[in-house]
């Protein structure tokens, strides 16, 4: 998914650890390499220090397959590994589940907590590391994930989270895809756009800032970076104090 470091390149001696997101009770793990948890890093630290580190934090792309789970997943591992707080991942997207960690079934995550089918509690997944957690998106039938999108047992699940954690990390669904991504995103306190440089047009980082005008922007990710910003995009990222990631 990343442009990673060739491996016949020797290994940056500034760049973190690798981490590792294994969940417990399952056979399944996600390594995050240094140079994107030096990124995660970066990032995280720089929203602390300036005490605007919000408490719902949205991850959303403009178009499918930028990467917004997978830096969602790494975001919230170094914010755990870090920092002495509880965050837990809260996935969101019912269109186009991640399938890497095999986690989403029907009788599963927040799909089946919203249906009654499941406790909260019961749909949280633990893992390797004590505070930090999981909550997998789960199955929803086509039809009704509209009208949960916009549900007020959603509004208050989240709120019932945010009792339960220091931050939430929300992956959301691409916000040019699907009308139901704003509601959901709406759900944060801010959001963090994620951008597959050399793919999304200019044109869609432009309608996709629009959409979460409303929301602080808390950073860009420019996933699969390979030159340069294009300067044409930059104009449209406020610079500060909004951080740009190159991944």
């Amino acid at each position: 998914m990343f442009k990673k470091t060739p491996k016949s390149k020797k290994q940056d001696p500034d760049l973190a650890d690798p981490l590792t997101l294994a969940v417990e009770n399952e056979n399944m793990s996600l390594k995050f390499p240094p140079e994107i948890v030096d990124s995660m890093r970066y990032m995280a630290t720089r929203l602390m220090y300036k005490g605007s580190f919000p408490q719902r934090l949205a991850l959303a792309s403009p178009l499918r397959q930028e990467g917004v789970t997978y830096i969602s997943r790494a975001l919230a591992t170094t914010l755990a590994h870090d920092f002495s707080l509880d965050i837990c991942v809260v996935e969101m997207n019912w269109w186009w589940p991640d399938s890497s960690l095999n986690l989403n079934t029907k009788d599963t995550g927040l799909a089946a907590v919203l249906r009654n089918e499941l406790s909260l509690e019961d749909a949280l997944l633990r893992t390797g590391q004590p505070n930090l957690t999981l909550l997998p998106s789960g199955l929803m039938a086509l039809g009704q994930r509209p009208v949960w999108a916009r549900h007020l047992r959603l509004k208050g699940i989240i709120e019932d989270l945010s009792e339960m954690f220091d931050h939430l990390i929300f992956d959301i669904p691409a916000l040019l895809a699907t009308n139901d991504a704003i509601p959901l995103a709406s759900l944060a306190n801010a959001c963090c756009l994620v951008v597959n440089q050399g793919v999304t047009s200019i044109e869609s980082a432009r309608l996709a800032l629009d959409e979460i005008s409303h929301l602080q922007l808390a950073g860009v990710v420019m996933n699969k970076v390979k030159v340069s910003t294009p300067s044409r995009l930059l104009n449209l990222i406020p610079q500060d104090p909004a951080p740009l990631i190159n991944i």
